[in-house]
């Protein structure tokens, strides 16, 4: 009878509704919530459990999907002892997750018996709460010595007191000594060599001058990037956020350089988009004598040059996402550099899962836009440096983002709080905080009217989108198909406003093609100026090109087939080259590429976002220029591209109260999302949003 009511009840808790992962139910606290999305997990994960033979209480749980294994410690439902080794639990505040709830699930079903009873040794361990705690449980064999023993070091409630880091290790010798069976659990043991390390590293420091610094690299620092090697080497794992053109390559070269100095680390690996892998070793061999090597080829060929004798190693995002499906994790390197960042913003891809099993004692992040959309992005970039520092997403997202009635992000709050606690581990400056004297910098708006059949088609276009729109206001409900539509409309209307030969490859009316030419012509009649010309469209730029050959015109075309290797070959001629008065390229050449010998840059078209923009800008405005600079933006009037302005507008004042101390919160220009889906003709702001999330 006993075993038919358990399997009723059962039966009973497998029809309750699904937990939704969006949104928890009315009445219902955040933690609730989260938990519940645990044990529906837990549910549907069909883990493998098994016992441990050594010691009770404690399991090894098993993915199903990734084979992954994970130690459990169940001591019962209220235990301030239970445990699992995954990232989750030490994470998330809740004192379980899946695999917990999956042992606790084996318990249930098969009668098992609960050992709640701790074990008799006592023990060192870290608890996972608001803050990391290192603690002390001791058992029932030899508790009084040990407890004696423990006075000076650890409070009544059993917690690392104030300072006492730096002694603990005597006490642990004593424990010890007292008891052979005294154990300090490795995550414990890490976060103190952590403390240590930490304390060590800001000793070093104070006992170095600006020319100790100043004598790691063969080229002249500016006094910010002084400050930016001090502050990453002391932070130990740091994201350098400096704006495009400050100099970030060589902070994070004279970082590794200072490390290697003071006996830190003995090798560095470079991880960056396949564009950059070149340009990093020029820099490297140009700032110093170190030995660096390009990590390419097959998989096996990768394999033995990651083992290299180099203290420099250079590999693509792509190479290291697919080493890492074949060998797990990545391991062996003191020191990892990731370069664009921001390439990382989407938390579940695979290379950003991948990125955060490479292994390392200390970590530099490189970006000038470590958030260009969304603040989820930048939690997302800060898991590589510290997993603990923003704590949970879901009260991140809680604490940071404003909803309105249907659950649509409409704005972000407590902006400066999350800039005031990033600011730890990341450090931006701007070009006019850090004083440089650079040339000024002028920017134009162009508004290019189109031609009727270029109208034609983007009022087309529009239609199509504004049917939609009805439909979501209607049903307040989008199906996936017409959401896909959704986004492919839009980046129609966005091509057409180029060209009509973007679309369908046969005809061309366009008019933003001559003004290019006129302001080409105009600038090389006027002088020596070079020219660099954007556009998110490969056959936008084929068609500028063609038009340059005709004129006879000498220019560098750079787009997504051009090999890597190749295209440091265009920027060199480009530079040195007095003929070659012209850049072209795609988004492809928007990140890495230092083209200061030019003074005037040309967008074709718009990004979706502001940081795609000032990565073009900063190709040519940065440590160098000596020449003012313009920056033309040509935007088709009267269409989506005049609308995007103010989807700039927002996303700008997003990035600058997260990294700037700007406003606190952040609202689109109408938090009611039926308000602006009202202006079809503009396709509102929050659709065009939509399209770039």
């Amino acid at each position: 009878m006993a075993r038919r009511n358990r399997n009723s009840k059962a039966n009973k808790q497998n029809n309750k509704p699904k937990v939704s992962p969006m949104r928890r139910t009315e009445g219902e606290t955040l933690e609730q919530w989260q938990s519940s999305l645990r044990v529906q997990a837990a549910k549907d994960g069909m883990f493998g459990v098994t016992p441990s033979a050594e010691s009770r209480g404690t399991y090894t749980v098993v993915s199903p999907v990734s084979r992954s294994e994970y130690k459990v410690v169940y001591r019962g439902p209220e235990s301030n002892w239970n445990y699992c080794s995954c990232m989750d639990f030490k994470t998330n505040q809740l004192g379980t997750c899946k695999h917990l709830e999956a042992v606790k699930l084996w318990i249930d079903r098969g009668n098992h018996r609960v050992y709640s009873t701790p074990p008799a040794y006592s023990s060192i361990y870290l608890a996972y709460g608001p803050k990391r705690e290192l603690r002390l449980r001791i058992g029932s064999d030899d508790a009084e010595a040990i407890e004696k023993a423990a006075t000076p070091y650890f409070t009544k409630r059993g917690v690392l007191r104030s300072g006492a880091e730096k002694r603990i290790a005597t006490f642990i010798g004593k424990a010890t000594k007292i008891n052979s069976s005294f154990r300090v659990y490795p995550d414990a043991m890490d976060y103190l060599t952590a403390k240590r390390d930490a304390e060590t590293r800001r000793m070093m420091l104070d006992k170095l001058k600006d020319k100790d610094i100043d004598n790691l690299l063969k080229t002249t620092l500016y006094p910010y990037q002084r400050e930016g090697i001090r502050f990453a080497f002391k932070a130990g794992r740091s994201i350098i956020a400096d704006e495009m053109g400050l100099g970030k390559t060589v902070q994070a070269i004279g970082t590794a350089e200072l490390m290697r100095n003071q006996g830190l680390i003995s090798s560095v690996l470079i991880v960056c988009p396949t564009s950059l892998k070149y340009q990093w070793k020029k820099e490297i061999e140009r700032f110093t004598g170190s030995t660096v090597n390009v990590i390419e080829g097959a998989h096996h060929r990768r394999r033995e040059q990651y083992r290299g004798d180099e203290f420099y190693k250079i590999v693509s995002y792509n190479a290291v996402s697919n080493d890492i499906k074949i060998m797990n994790s990545l391991t062996g390197f003191d020191l990892v550099i990731f370069d664009e960042v921001q390439r990382l913003k989407n938390w579940n891809t695979q290379i950003a899962r991948s990125a955060r099993r490479i292994r390392s004692d200390y970590t530099v992040a490189l970006s000038g836009t470590p958030l260009e959309n969304k603040l989820e992005e930048l939690y997302s970039v800060m898991q590589l440096v510290d997993q603990y520092l923003l704590g949970p997403l879901y009260k991140f997202l809680d604490n940071c983002i404003i909803t309105n009635e249907s659950g649509k992000i409409v704005g972000y709050r407590n902006l400066n709080e999350v800039g005031k606690i990033v600011s730890e581990v990341l450090i931006r400056r701007t070009k006019a905080e850090v004083a440089l004297q650079l040339p000024k910098r002028i920017d134009q708006i162009l508004f290019v009217p189109m031609t009727q059949p270029q109208r034609d088609m983007h009022e087309d276009f529009k239609a199509s989108v504004a049917k939609i729109v009805h439909k979501w206001k209607t049903y307040h409900f989008l199906s996936e198909a017409d959401r896909r539509r959704m986004l492919l409309l839009l980046s129609q209307m966005r091509m057409v406003c180029d060209s009509t030969f973007i679309l369908d490859q046969k005809t061309r009316h366009d008019t933003k093609v001559d003004e290019i030419i006129n302001i080409i012509n105009t600038a090389i009649e006027n002088g020596d100026e070079k020219i660099v010309i954007f556009s998110q469209w490969e056959r936008m730029t084929r068609i500028i090109a063609a038009q340059l050959n005709k004129m006879g015109i000498d220019y560098e075309y750079l787009h997504g087939g051009v090999p890597s290797e190749k295209r440091r070959e265009l920027t060199e001629n480009f530079t040195e080259n007095p003929e070659s008065r012209v850049f072209i390229s795609t988004d492809a050449g928007s990140t890495g590429l230092n083209l200061q010998i030019a003074s005037i840059i040309i967008n074709v078209d718009l990004p979706w976002n502001p940081a795609v923009l000032e990565q073009r800008i900063g190709r040519i405005y940065r440590i160098g220029q000596k020449r003012n600079i313009q920056v033309i933006n040509l935007v088709s009037g009267d269409t989506i591209e005049e609308r995007m302005l103010s989807t700039l507008d927002f996303k700008s004042n997003l990035f600058k109260g997260i990294l700037g101390n700007g406003d606190d919160t952040v609202f689109l220009d109408n938090s009611k999302l039926e308000k602006i889906m009202d202006v079809v003709q503009g396709f509102a702001t929050t659709t065009i949003d939509e399209a770039d999330n």
